[in-house]
């Protein structure tokens, strides 16, 4: 005998890339996709709908979001309210959830956060034999700052002693953006690019690196790849730079 079985998710919907204003993971389907806060709009609402016909329990939390050397991290918080903090959503129903901000608005940054969406498994009986994993979803905040923001990334690219070609972007505006592909390829001739199928977000002052794969050495160690053109596409719009590699 088996149990329904769930699959456990920790991703950000929208980092999935997904561009609907609704995405469905295991039982939940869950829009909009983000939370936007601001000064003039404190508190931010998001409907959770269950497709299945049994009930579920749902635990909602809110974290900081901080990102550190290209990776996440989140910590606990109490700058933004979740209301509720813990439901149940009735078989093939929805929950109004309600996210508040709890500290003024920072001037010249956006800040950013995680909703946190974890199911509270059901206890399994006597006889299950299954895997019984718990559905869980994390779904960005963001609280736009009272003067205009805007992300601007700049990019760079190094080259290490055995060839290998890694590519930067660093966000140094206001305001988060998400890279979600981009093409690297030799500034002139005609060498075929390498594309980089890759959906990330970067917060205001940080940076992520890409290396190239390491099966295209032969191809980045040729002198065609003494200056790039990195072309690719973001939240924010399309994007086409020339940069020189550092390195030998």
């Amino acid at each position: 005998m088996y149990q329904r079985l769930l699959m456990g998710i920790l991703a950000s919907a929208a980092a999935l890339g997904l561009s609907p204003a609704q995405a469905y993971a295991g039982t939940f389907s869950v829009s909009p996709l983000r939370v936007e806060l601001s000064a003039g709009a404190r508190t931010g609402a998001l409907t959770i709908r269950n497709k299945e016909d049994a009930p579920v329990v749902v635990q909602a939390e809110g974290l900081l979001w901080d990102q550190a050397e290209g990776q996440d991290q989140l910590t606990p918080t109490r700058e933004v309210l979740v209301s509720p903090a813990v439901f149940t959503i009735p078989g093939n129903g929805s929950q109004l959830v309600r996210v508040a901000l709890r500290r003024p608005v920072d001037a010249k940054r956006e800040l950013s956060y995680r909703l946190i969406l974890t199911e509270v498994p059901q206890t399994a009986s006597p006889d299950f034999t299954g895997l019984n994993v718990a559905l869980r979803l994390s779904l960005p905040i963001f609280v736009a700052p009272t003067t205009a923001a805007q992300p601007h990334l700049e990019w760079s690219a190094a080259r290490s002693a055995e060839g290998t070609i890694s590519v930067t972007a660093r966000n140094v505006g206001n305001a988060h953006d998400r890279v979600l592909n981009f093409n690297v390829s030799p500034a002139t001739g005609s060498t075929p690019g390498l594309p980089q199928d890759v959906t990330a977000y970067l917060l205001p002052g940080q940076a992520r690196t890409w290396t190239l794969d390491n099966k295209q050495n032969e191809l980045t160690s040729s002198s065609d790849w003494h200056r790039l053109r990195v072309k690719g596409t973001t939240e924010a719009g399309d994007f086409e730079v020339e940069i020189q590699p550092e390195g030998p």
